[in-house]
């Protein structure tokens, strides 16, 4: 029986991880906050450590005895980012889940990351596009490059490191209170229901559903090839935008209410709104979204592939946010 380290074990992507491991018969080991919410993780049988993944020792402490790690933990792109507090969380927390791992031995890290920072224009697939010339900026699109450059140098200098790489990730998870936190996508479409959303900037988003990312983790980690990367997002054929999405779950849910796509510009407004990362990707030549046509013209990915990867259509995937947020008594 392997014990797995999972950091980011209380946030919608990582709290699918621990319960989908715990479920096959793995140990898990999660580094969490002590303000943390970690009641759903105690009850799923979770080893529990307390400490933060910005601090080095933290982080050695628990993964000692680690056989691998799925390292999850994150600042999202919110509204407001502070470039420090990024930088602490997104770049020297991987580095720090990356030094542990050599220290106790570890057979392999899986680091989630994101695909904001890759050429979409690229004839290549985007398991193998550059990274685009021009960057936005934004703190959280520079630290998550900074330490995805950081997990591939050490993969080319022989640490067992793969990335993987979801798309927007919504859906249920065991622990409620971090699966709706400020930056999900669950919280906007939850938002939509409510009638409390109105707009939303208009780029293309691949849905993925989180238990789907959890899934491609878990393979990535048995069955992926150390120094390469995995695109988890949606079905090529579910690639709309977020007002969109809102409007086709109002419409399972019997919901008249309707978002509307606003286009990106200049607006203070809307940069105060939705903040950098958003803007960024909105506003770029060709959004990340653009991956999933792309794939859809070549076939089957090395995600597809290699791992086994088989998203869940979109509709499907609402209709189990829809009745978990019910049952949650999020909506009526």
């Amino acid at each position: 029986m392997s014990t797995i380290l999972v950091t980011g074990g209380t946030g919608l992507t990582g709290s699918n991880i621990c319960q989908m491991l715990i479920a096959r018969g793995d140990k898990v080991r999660a580094l969490v906050r002590p303000t943390a919410d970690m009641a759903a993780l105690d009850a799923m049988g979770v080893d529990l450590v307390t400490g933060d993944i910005t601090v080095a020792d933290d982080v050695l402490r628990a993964a000692d005895g680690c056989e691998a790690a799925i390292h999850s933990a994150a600042l999202l792109g919110a509204s407001q980012q502070d470039p420090v507090e990024f930088e602490a969380v997104n770049t020297s927390g991987t580095t720090h889940v990356l030094d542990a791992a050599v220290a106790v031995g570890m057979r392999r890290v899986v680091a989630l990351s994101t695909s904001t920072f890759f050429d979409a224009s690229s004839d290549l697939p985007l398991e193998d596009a550059p990274v685009k010339a021009a960057q936005s900026g934004d703190p959280y699109n520079t630290t998550k490059l900074a330490a995805f450059e950081e997990a591939h140098a050490r993969a080319a200098a022989g640490q067992d490191i793969v990335t993987c790489h979801p798309g927007a990730i919504f859906g249920p998870a065991p622990v409620v209170s971090r699966a709706l936190a400020p930056t999900s996508f669950n919280r906007v479409l939850r938002g939509s229901l409510r009638g409390k959303l109105t707009r939303y900037l208009h780029f293309p988003v691949s849905w993925v559903l989180a238990t789907d990312v959890a899934w491609g983790s878990v393979s990535a980690l048995d069955n992926g090839v150390s120094g390469e990367r995995y695109l988890l997002d949606g079905r090529p054929e579910d690639v709309i935008s977020i007002a969109q999405a809102c409007n086709m779950l109002c419409e399972l849910a019997g919901v008249e209410y309707r978002v509307e796509d606003v286009a990106p510009s200049d607006d203070p407004e809307l940069a105060a709104m939705f903040g950098p990362t958003l803007m960024a990707i909105a506003s770029a030549p060709k959004a990340p979204g653009a991956m999933s046509s792309q794939r859809a013209k070549r076939g089957p990915s090395r995600t597809n592939t290699r791992l086994g990867y088989d998203p869940t259509p979109l509709d499907e995937g609402l209709a189990q946010l829809l009745a978990w947020l019910r049952a949650e008594g999020q909506v009526s």
